[in-house]
């Protein structure tokens, strides 16, 4: 059976907020990752030194020149006496010039030398100079804020694109934190849009940001003037836009300086807003952590939905024949279940894989019945513990009630789980070529004595929860089977 897979709730609100953005005419963008230092200077002017200290700085490997010395050359005989040194000299030089990729390095040793994998790995462990490399410092940065990258963008497109022009871009921004805690990370998600307009004002732009908050969920929109101003930002017309008293997102509209740095001659306002705060608010999660990372930082909890997607029949038949013996069995079971014993009741004469059967239920003893009291029970998850639970639990006690109200119920019954295992059993003697086979089930104990079993996780779960599982009880359900040769 295919399971439709977990998506990850930021991928989630991803989807959601596009489909907002493109609902409200806006046109989606990839922007760039990778933003100049020059950038940070134009847009910050001043602010941008210390700005800086925030951003990542992209860093290679230099390439290494690699010479090859007479003591080297002997060394590399005793890999493999076979290795063309002037070939390898060449791909050394190819390397360095930078027509062969590092990674590709020791395929292309293997190839054009003729040697094994663990040959080229010896000799490129023969040279220091490869271990010995330090990272050399680049003047590009990784973006920090989707704004870096906007001012390239609007540049781009201003005489290309009819105005307004309105954009949007969901993606990473990279902080250069001191520490990763409950509310910093190093890598966000942030949404952020621009409109581009000739007459475009910020009360506008106030306007189109309730309209996109809204739609989001967020029913009461403040807008809050900051008294200080980012550079990047007409002074005075920047604002946090706040919900039920929450900072949810940053707003303004740009300055004339930064725009003039790009040669930008329209008014631009810009909304942006990160996602694992919205996301907080609405998983009520007070560690951001535990909503990027869950397998890292998140505790293990599993509601009752999810045990009770977790139980299933062990034993179940193989054959189109054992699947639709198995539903004649509950069949004939729960019509007959309460006739008084000695019994017995015919479940099928004919063809089965290839043989002729006859199957009966049956009880042999007297004064009881064909099913015993707990064979006919339900599966319930209850409050993280499992339940077999009556057909008529009002005949019980009154907690047995409450499970069958409150609780989930799994898909499948105690008898559904013993008929299975009742045809699969059947399959495995018509193989043998046995004539005859007797198949019961008495008392349970446990979930394996029912033909139950119950997912790792959710066994470990129940356990370190101290809950219990209680699948059990008199089951006392017979079959027996005549195979004709």
């Amino acid at each position: 059976m295919n399971v439709r897979g977990k998506s990850h709730p930021v991928q989630d609100l991803i989807q959601e907020i596009r489909n907002v953005f493109l609902d409200l005419g806006f046109d989606e963008i990839e922007n760039q990752i990778f933003i100049p230092e020059s950038d940070v200077y134009k847009q910050y002017g001043q602010e941008a030194a210390v700005v800086l200290d925030r951003c990542y700085y992209l860093a290679g490997l230099p390439r290494p020149d690699i010479g090859l010395s007479e003591e080297k050359i002997k060394l590399i005989r005793k890999i493999n006496s076979r290795i063309d040194i002037g070939e390898l000299k060449r791909i050394f030089r190819e390397y360095k010039e930078g027509s062969i990729e590092g990674d590709d390095l020791a395929e292309e040793m293997v190839n054009r030398l003729n040697i094994e994998m663990n040959d080229a790995m010896k000799i490129i462990d023969l040279f220091p100079e490869f271990k010995s490399l330090e990272p050399i410092p680049t003047r590009t940065t990784l973006r920090s804020h989707m704004t870096a990258a906007w001012f390239m963008t609007l540049e781009a497109m201003q005489d290309i694109y009819e105005l307004p022009l309105k954009l949007f871009s969901i993606g990473l921004r990279f902080r250069r934190e001191q520490r990763v805690d409950r509310t910093h990370l190093r890598a966000h998600y942030g949404a952020s849009s621009v409109v581009m307009d000739e007459n475009l004002n910020i009360e506008d732009g106030k306007r189109l940001s309730e309209k996109i908050l809204k739609r989001i969920g967020f029913k009461e929109i403040e807008f809050v003037k900051k008294r200080a101003t980012s550079n990047y930002y007409e002074r005075g017309l920047e604002f946090e836009v706040f919900s039920d008293g929450v900072e949810i997102a940053d707003c303004g509209i740009y300055s004339k300086r930064a725009l003039k740095n790009y040669g930008i001659r329209y008014p631009v306002f810009n909304i942006g807003f990160g996602l694992e705060r919205i996301l907080m608010l609405r998983m009520k999660k007070d560690d951001i952590r535990e909503i990027m990372y869950p397998q890292f930082y998140t505790t293990m909890e599993l509601s009752d939905e999810e045990i009770a997607k977790s139980i299933y029949i062990d034993r179940i038949p193989e054959t189109e024949d054992g699947k639709k013996l198995s539903k004649l069995i509950t069949r004939v079971a729960r019509k007959n279940s309460d006739e008084e014993s000695p019994c017995r009741f015919l479940v099928y004469e004919g063809g089965f894989l290839g043989k002729r059967i006859s199957v009966y239920l049956l009880e042999k003893e007297s004064n009881t019945r064909l099913l015993g009291p707990a064979a006919l029970n339900d599966i319930y998850v209850y409050n993280g513990n499992i339940y077999g639970i009556p057909p008529e639990p009002e005949k019980f006690d009154r907690e047995l009630i409450n499970v069958k109200r409150n609780g989930v119920r799994v898909n499948f019954s105690y008898i559904d789980a013993i008929s299975n295992l009742f045809a699969s059993e059947i399959e495995d003697l018509v193989r043998r070529g046995e004539k005859w086979g007797f198949i019961q089930v008495k008392m349970a104990k446990s979930p394996s004595d029912i033909n139950v079993s119950i997912g790792r996780i959710a066994r470990r779960f129940i356990t370190s929860r101290n809950k219990e599982i209680m699948l059990r009880g008199p089951i006392f359900t017979s079959i027996e089977v005549f195979i004709a040769t």
